[in-house]
């Protein structure tokens, strides 16, 4: 087993591993995410749990708890997602520390079987279950009462300030012009970006989020679901990082524009009608919206 990109070392991982009381066989290769590595460990019995190291950086503690509290609860409900096994390990800095450093942190958790794959092989009955799944989710996370999770469309107002912002810049409207023959958006743009997100924040069913439900963190497995008249089945929803409490149309958005950017090969209209219709409405268990 080799270093991980951010810096884990084969050493520290079985330091950790025995600070929890395990016993292992094999430690296999990382599995990057946004905010993490990832090493499934194996164990003499067959079984593989999950050994999580995440990036040092500013309230990323507050993050892995928000995380570990919503997949937690959704776990018990019957969705896909990792449970916790024990408490959060911090990683204390070695060497000299005449500068501030950040504190490192880790986690083990259960093991999610899958893959992930890219937008490109994505078919309609990916698209599907994968509303299906965000459906199931929402309703599930439903009762989960806000706790320390941050409010979602403040969260997106922030990016869109700093967006407003950035499209200000002479340079960069110069760039935009000279480089790549467009025009910076409008400036009624932003604020009608931020009225509709005032506005959501304004509708009754806000709720605990994703926010991230993306390619790279759903996991497939080419087995039927034929409770659901799909050949495929999600096993894993990961890295509930950036959870965060709001209306669900802002996941559902978030979601829908990655399919309709990604998902070239397939019409917008068809795009809609399997992720909105199919998916998550017909086949989730989502309670209406309105």
């Amino acid at each position: 087993m080799g270093a991980s990109s951010i810096g884990v070392r084969p050493e520290l991982v079985e330091r950790i591993l025995r600070a929890y009381g395990l016993e292992w066989r094999r430690i296999h290769q990382p599995q990057k995410g946004y905010r993490n590595n990832s090493f499934p460990v194996e164990f003499a019995d067959g079984q593989v749990l999950n050994l999580i190291f995440y990036k040092s950086e500013l309230g990323i503690l507050g993050l892995i708890q928000a995380s570990n509290r919503v997949s937690d609860y959704l776990a018990a409900q019957g969705l896909p997602c990792r449970r916790t096994l024990g408490p959060i390990a911090c990683l204390q800095p070695t060497g000299k520390t005449d500068q501030p450093v950040r504190k490192r942190y880790a986690g083990l958790y259960t093991y999610l079987t899958g893959q992930t794959i890219p937008w490109e092989a994505y078919t309609r009955d990916h698209i599907k279950a994968l509303g299906m799944t965000m459906s199931n989710m929402h309703a599930a996370l439903k009762p989960l009462p806000q706790g320390s999770l941050p409010d979602a469309a403040e969260i997106y107002l922030a990016i869109l300030g700093r967006m407003e912002k950035y499209f200000k810049d002479p340079g960069v409207c110069q760039a935009l012009t000279v480089k790549l023959q467009l025009g910076a958006p409008r400036p009624e743009l932003f604020k009608h970006y931020a009225a509709l997100l005032k506005a959501c924040r304004r509708l009754p069913g806000q709720q605990p989020l994703h926010l991230d439900f993306v390619r790279g963190n759903i996991l497939f497995r080419n087995r039927p679901d034929s409770a659901h008249g799909l050949k495929v089945t999600i096993t894993g929803i990961l890295d509930l990082e950036k959870t965060a409490f709001g209306h669900p149309l802002l996941d559902i958005a978030r979601t829908l524009a990655f399919l309709l950017v990604d998902c070239k090969s397939k019409p917008a209209a068809k795009v809609r009608k399997h992720f909105l219709h199919s998916g998550y409405s017909k086949r989730g268990r989502a309670a209406d919206l309105e």
